[in-house]
């Protein structure tokens, strides 16, 4: 073995070209299946970590007809709030509403999302969802004109030309809001940059119906299993509204969805990947068949001084083995710094993208890209083992 791979490594330094256009094929689909894993691992601890940091006691209750885009005769109502607060699992309750609306502050026009939650257990919504108050106080009136900011609004001025500190005053869809409370950073942009007020001050400014809400958040007692409580909102929700027209989802739930989606996406870009090793695969059987016919009087002198037939069968299969190792070395290399590449994108279009550098890609890239080289060698490595020198040496 001492003796062939550098014997190897000679035959492939004598064929760069060649070699170098067989060991494409093989990068470009290792780039493409370690970006993928790299960056689909980092998603699914991603999504793993935001439901630590939110809490696994939420449960969120949608109106279907919502989620498709629709309106809705009977959408969800503060009444259906109330009726979930009855369930002895829940610790509480809270319907909310979303909107994009236009904030003004030091002469500057700004198109953010408000949230507005009922103000009784604010403290504990906004806690349950990771988001620590850095400053002030929390919103405890209805009808208190108080707002809460995301972190970035307080600590960057390039949204309004300067920071927004406490007790100063936002103009949002024409109505001045006080600013009692600046939340900590959360990581998330989408949170960060958010304003957080009454749910009936929200309601004023989206001209919402009167008990109307986009949705509900329902937290189960700690002592509660979290899917039986699901289970229970749904069955007391359906006898309530008297039609399934809403979707429960608890933490679980969302995680297994999220992973199913992360799971399709990852099968159509390794199919695709695949379909380019295959190419690589092909390219590497075209290079060692092509290598054999060149090669017919060099393996015709090494059976003439007494090279076995397995001697001359794992000469060619490390050479392409190596041809497939060099590609793959090369493609995890490119494929770690494209899935890096598009963190740094991500960071800055404000999306958090999470990486994985496991050792378990590495070996996977590796390992895979070695066999596939071997696979596609083996035909041309065999049939060059069974020429016999005085054959080989004829022709030539």
């Amino acid at each position: 073995m001492k003796k062939i791979i550098p014997f190897v490594i000679m035959n492939l330094k004598r064929r760069k070209l060649r070699s170098y256009l067989t060991i494409i094929g093989i990068i470009v689909g290792v780039i493409a299946i370690v970006s993928l894993m790299s960056l689909s691992e980092g998603l699914k601890s991603g999504i793993t970590e935001e439901f630590s940091k939110t809490g696994a006691q939420k449960i969120t209750i949608s109106s279907k007809y919502s989620m498709m885009g629709q309106g809705s005769n009977k959408g969800l109502t503060l009444d259906d709030v109330k009726e979930i607060e009855r369930i002895g699992e829940v610790d509480f309750a809270t319907g909310y509403l979303n909107s994009q609306t236009i904030s003004k502050f030091s002469k500057e026009e700004r198109q953010l999302s408000v949230t507005g939650y009922q103000v009784d257990n604010y403290e504990k919504i906004l806690t349950q969802e990771g988001k620590e108050l850095l400053r002030g106080k929390y919103i405890d009136s209805d009808k208190s004109n108080e707002i809460i900011i995301g972190y970035d609004l307080f600590a960057s001025d390039e949204y309004f030309g300067k920071i927004i500190k406490l007790g100063d005053s936002i103009e949002i869809s024409n109505n001045n809001y006080k600013v009692v409370g600046i939340l900590d950073d959360t990581g998330n942009v989408n949170n960060d940059r958010k304003i957080y007020m009454s749910l009936e001050n929200l309601r004023e400014i989206s001209n919402a119906g009167e008990k109307e809400v986009d949705g509900i958040y329902a937290f189960a007692k700690e002592t509660s299993d979290i899917e039986k409580t699901g289970e229970k909102i749904e069955e007391s929700l359906e006898k309530f509204r008297d039609q399934e027209d809403f979707v429960v989802t608890t933490p679980v739930k969302e995680a297994e969805n999220r992973a199913q989606t992360l799971e399709a996406v990852s099968i159509v870009v390794v199919g695709i990947a695949t379909i380019s090793l295959l190419v690589g695969g092909i390219g590497i059987l075209n290079s060692m068949y092509t290598s054999v016919l060149e090669r017919r009087r060099e393996i015709g002198v090494m059976k003439a001084i007494g090279a076995r037939r397995e001697d001359i069968l794992g000469i060619f299969l490390i050479e392409a083995g190596i041809i497939g190792l060099i590609g793959g070395i090369i493609g995890t290399i490119g494929g770690f710094l494209i899935a890096f590449i598009v963190n740094i994108i991500g960071q800055f279009t404000g999306t958090e993208i999470n990486l994985s550098f496991d050792i378990t890609i590495i070996l996977i890239a590796l390992g895979f890209s070695f066999i596939l080289g071997l696979i596609a060698g083996f035909l041309p490595a065999y049939q060059a083992s069974k020429q016999q020198a005085i054959d080989s040496l004829r022709e030539e």
